[in-house]
């Protein structure tokens, strides 16, 4: 009964998981379509092992390694990495909500060493570069441009290369971000509407820059 238990657990501890991750990737509907099933698929593990006979289980607990025994060291090894970015993600984030960029900055480059592959790590990396320089985007540039060369479509790394492009006062690429940003967007969207309103601003400062020289 204790096994059936823990494996509930796992289950419901799995579903909000998924629906963490699928929020951080602003995949609203499909984490709360994961929250819900949450408590089914608990329920439903626990159901299903308990009914299991006692002699199944001792069955399982034959001397010959199963394949998921031999995976279990590899598991526990990828479990722990899991553990640590996800220590220096948090750390990270409460350094900058508490506005202390300069430490926040430091922890996210921590985290990107972590995990360098992660593309939301080398946008959060960006922000807090920039954040720390008093909203300075050249200092970011490297980290944006890693995050995008991860994932082109990369909604936060996008917003910021364009807002690079538009400090720069290179409004002709810029007005080309904002347009790849926004039709990824939900058109009646709050963000749409904030990056309609810079593709305005960018468009008529091109037009601008054009009449002057």
């Amino acid at each position: 009964m204790s096994t059936a238990i823990t494996i509930a657990v796992v289950a419901f501890a799995a579903c909000l998981g998924l629906a963490y991750w699928l929020a951080r990737r602003s995949r609203e509907r499909a984490a709360f379509a994961a929250v819900m099933i949450a408590p089914l698929a608990a329920a439903g593990a626990f159901v299903a092992l308990a009914a299991l006979p006692h002699a199944a289980a001792t069955e399982s607990t034959s001397t010959a390694p199963s394949p998921a025994a031999a995976a279990a060291p590899a598991a526990k090894a990828s479990a722990g990495v899991a553990t640590e970015a996800d220590v220096l993600r948090r750390n990270a984030e409460e350094l900058r909500l508490a506005r202390r960029f300069d430490e926040a900055r430091d922890a996210y480059d921590k985290l990107v060493k972590a995990t360098p592959n992660d593309v939301d790590a080398w946008a959060d990396l960006a922000d807090a570069q920039a954040a720390a320089s008093g909203g300075d985007l050249k200092p970011a540039a490297a980290a944006i441009d890693r995050a995008l060369a991860i994932d082109p479509n990369h909604l936060k790394a996008l917003w910021l290369k364009a807002s690079l492009e538009l400090q720069q006062q290179h409004y002709t690429n810029a007005g080309q971000l904002w347009e790849h940003l926004l039709a990824q967007l939900a058109p009646d969207s709050n963000d749409a509407r904030i990056v309609r309103e810079n593709l305005d601003e960018t468009r008529a400062l091109a037009s601008k820059q054009g009449a002057g020289r």
